[in-house]
């Protein structure tokens, strides 16, 4: 190889292992939470002997879109002490409990929001 060819070679290689070392520097900055959490209580008022709401356990939470008659995107079933949570994109949802008696609660959701809501069951 010629001597005049030689400095313009590495000169190249010297670029492009910066050029490719300063894109490897730059890291993008974090993108905001695309999902939201709603979490809660499933309680049961009234009933023969009424009084305080008492929470129920084992009872599977529907989620609908926008209202309560919208498609069922998620379910939850609430733990031993009748709390639930579930993660959703944004969008406006209606939360029920899967029983007779249940009142529906509707909630709109916006990027990282964390709702909470108590489901209730209104016993006769």
């Amino acid at each position: 190889m010629s001597p005049s060819r030689r400095p313009a070679g590495a000169l190249l290689l010297a670029l492009t292992v910066l050029s490719l070392s300063a894109c490897g520097g730059v890291s993008p900055s974090p993108s905001p939470p695309q999902t939201a959490r709603v979490q809660g209580t499933a309680m049961l008022a009234g009933g023969p002997a009424p009084g305080s709401a008492r929470p129920l356990p084992g009872i599977t939470v529907a989620v609908h879109e926008d209202d309560r008659h919208g498609k069922i995107v998620a379910t939850a079933k609430t733990d031993t002490s009748g709390a639930f949570e579930v993660d959703l994109p944004p969008g406006t949802y209606t939360l029920i409990l899967v029983s007779d008696g249940a009142v529906p609660e509707t909630v709109t959701l916006e990027p990282g929001d964390d709702t909470t809501v108590t489901l209730y069951i209104q016993a006769p």
